[in-house]
């Protein structure tokens, strides 16, 4: 069974996709690797991290939701900002990652099919924090929003950036650990002044790029929930319903641009 496959974005970047259809990021310096997120920890990622690289590898966690933190058990060194830790806590439930996974993979699976979570010692990422993998410079950037300590890797030499789950086409804004969609508008204005900083924006869903202007489409969303002048438009996601600041078809949004983000009214302030 193929779990993972592979996309090479650059010299530095390589994109793994796993079984589900989620994907993390290997970056590759000349002294180290950093994987960026581990998917759903479905078969073994550092395996397969070591048919790409053979420098020594650690791990850093975006945020602690469970499609992201399931593989890094299989790693010594795991980096994650601690705002998330209840996060981390919550979705590292097995009960949790069995039932999100059996809904995602085409065949049956047990826990012994799933990497056990991690219960080892997370360090803490500050925000601004540099990690140096030889002649590659990765730059944690903090966009609370999504979850209260969800970053954004910008990855210098590169010019690229990882937008993951913290800016992209269905932000989703509504449970207990999200940021209020005021809050979570000055995260992206902060986040906007890197923009002379990256040409390539990744995610870790859907299509996994965008365009620049992802980012001025979700500030907008904000402008336009806050002054009641959204689409508003009613969804349901995982159970929840929830209501899309632009109008939606089976396609994406209606007019065809990038940037949405999913909320509950408990979030308009």
């Amino acid at each position: 069974m193929e779990y993972y496959t592979q996309q090479k974005l650059s010299k530095h970047i390589y994109r793994i996709i796993d079984i589900t259809g989620v994907c993390c990021y290997l970056v590759i310096g000349e002294e180290k690797a950093c994987l960026i997120d581990t998917c759903n920890g479905i078969g073994n990622i550092r395996d397969y991290v070591s048919t790409i690289t053979k420098l020594p590898v650690f791990v850093i966690l975006t945020h602690g939701h469970l499609d992201h933190i399931g593989g890094a058990a299989l790693y010594d060194k795991i980096y994650m900002n601690h705002a998330d830790l209840p996060i981390f806590q919550e979705h590292g439930k097995m009960s949790s990652r069995m039932d999100n996974n059996t809904t995602l993979v085409p065949f049956p699976i047990a826990e012994k099919d799933l990497t056990p979570t991690y219960t080892g010692k997370i360090q803490n990422i500050a925000d601004g924090e540099l990690f140096d993998l030889g002649k590659i410079t990765i730059k944690m950037i903090l966009v609370k929003g999504h979850t209260p300590g969800i970053m954004c890797p910008l990855i210098q030499e590169e010019r690229a950036i990882i937008f993951g789950d913290a800016c992209g086409v269905g932000v989703m804004l509504f449970d207990e650990f999200s940021s209020c969609v005021s809050e979570y508008k000055n995260s992206l204005l902060k986040l906007r002044e890197f923009e002379k900083d990256y040409d390539c924006i990744y995610r870790n869903h859907g299509t996994f790029s965008s365009p620049k202007e992802l980012l001025s489409n979700v500030i907008e969303c904000c402008e336009l929930i806050l002054a009641g002048t959204d689409d508003h438009q009613p969804v349901s996601i995982h159970g929840f319903d929830l209501f899309a600041a632009k109008a939606l078809d089976k396609h994406g949004r209606v007019d065809g641009k990038q940037g949405n983000i999913m909320y509950s009214l408990e979030k308009v302030k």
